[in-house]
């Protein structure tokens, strides 16, 4: 079982799947509204048992992004069980992602081409904070947001397969997975809201960018490309909803395809930037 739980591929895509599936369910029988804060404590369950718990103050990039999702985290339930919605949970995930990248970016800061990929992940980060949640008939519906984070993720993880950055890209795979279980539980009938948690778990995938781009030689400018899987949400208007379960499901996974689409652009531009070699990873 030892073996098998080092193998990378389980690592970075079974094992956080499972553990996201088990938090997710598990929170939302503690408390309804904490489902999607198994997505960012599945990403940091499988951090530490792969990489393991960062020291404290941490010396590195990873280390920092651990403990800065880790308060994310914190900020995303305490915001989540007290009920706090619209623009002063905006603000706060606003706070919070400036801040984290900030921290994480500060040493980095040594180029005008390391100011520039701070001034466009703020940018990005000020989109997660204030951009509107769908809405379905009323209610916070999760599929979209979940497949923009699960989108993201991935671009972040494939990217960084292709540059050879083993680290980043078990980590932002792993948050492909756990999101992949969140939106497992909310298909073929949503089931569960997406909250500041879920918010802050889109936070991370920035967060994991920035460290892939501003301490690795990894060519992440092409995560440019999958930033359209951000307006995932708006795709839902144009597809037919249908009153039945079948129409409400086959919605949800056209909303989901239609956000992947994007990251692999990135991650094919990514391959093809690299002459078309293969990671060693």
């Amino acid at each position: 079982m030892s073996e098998l739980l080092q193998d990378p591929f389980v690592q970075s895509s079974v094992l956080p799947l499972l553990v996201g599936l088990i938090l997710v369910g598990a929170l939302h029988l503690l408390r309804r509204p904490l489902a999607a804060a198994g997505i960012a404590a599945g990403f940091l369950v499988v951090f530490a048992m792969v990489i393991g718990l960062p020291a404290l103050p941490p010396p590195s990039s990873m280390g920092k992004l651990f403990w800065a999702s880790a308060a994310g985290l914190l900020i995303g339930v305490v915001a989540d069980v007290a009920g706090i919605r619209g623009r002063i949970a905006s603000a706060v995930l606003a706070v919070w992602l400036a801040a984290s990248l900030l921290w994480i970016a500060l040493p980095a800061l040594d180029s005008a081409a390391a100011i520039v990929t701070l001034v466009v992940l703020l940018g990005t980060a000020a989109w997660v904070a204030f951009a509107r949640v769908s809405q379905t008939q009323g209610a916070e519906s999760p599929t979209a947001p979940a497949a923009s984070l699960l989108a993201l993720a991935l671009a972040v993880g494939g990217t960084a397969l292709i540059g050879s950055s083993a680290s980043i890209a078990q980590m932002a795979l792993a948050l492909a997975a756990s999101a992949g279980g969140f939106l497992l539980w909310n298909w073929p009938v949503e089931r569960h809201g997406w909250g500041l948690s879920g918010r802050v778990a889109t936070g991370i995938a920035v967060l994991l960018a920035a460290v892939l781009a501003l301490f690795t030689q990894t060519q992440a400018a092409v995560l440019l490309l999958a930033l359209p899987a951000l307006f995932a949400g708006h795709v839902r208007r144009f597809l037919p909803q249908g009153d039945g379960p079948v129409g409400r499901a086959a919605s949800s996974a056209a909303v989901t395809v239609v956000a992947v689409l994007p990251a692999l652009v990135a991650i094919g531009a990514a391959f093809a930037l690299s002459g078309g070699e293969a990671s060693p990873y």
